[in-house]
């Protein structure tokens, strides 16, 4: 019983910091896209390398801890499923105004993103125009 239970824990905090590896990696490339094109600095670049290392190293080491003796048990497969269903159920709360928290984020990454892709620094800040199809 207890060994489930240490399974379900490790399961559970590696999903969650696989989750958070995988969100270092994605901001990675996209600030070495920016970097590339010049609309961000170095500083982009080397916090998503240090959170997706620093969480590959906590990975690394929760499953050097659990040993190569132990498989994969149904206790630890239910554990890495945890944080990703955390996830999603936080997405689809709905915010104050009404719209859901998970649309809510992903317009925040997408306007994010076009600011560290630069999307938008030759046009300054054109985005209405492109919607109604007018020019500058």
């Amino acid at each position: 019983m207890l060994e489930g239970l240490l399974d379900f824990g490790i399961g559970t905090a590696i999903g969650g910091l696989m989750m958070s590896a995988g969100w270092g990696l994605f901001w990675l490339l996209i600030g070495m896209v920016g970097l590339a094109r010049r609309t961000c600095g170095w500083r982009v670049v080397l916090n998503s390398l240090v959170v997706s290392a620093v969480t590959i190293l906590f990975v690394s080491g929760l499953v050097w801890l659990r040993g190569p003796a132990h498989s994969f048990n149904s206790a630890f497969t239910i554990g890495l499923c945890v944080m990703p269903l955390v996830l999603v159920w936080f997405g689809l709360r709905e915010a104050p105004d009404g719209q859901r928290t998970g649309a809510r984020m992903l317009g925040g990454v997408r306007h994010l993103m076009d600011e560290l892709m630069g999307k938008h620094h030759a046009c300054r800040g054109c985005d209405h125009e492109h919607e109604h199809g007018g020019g500058a």
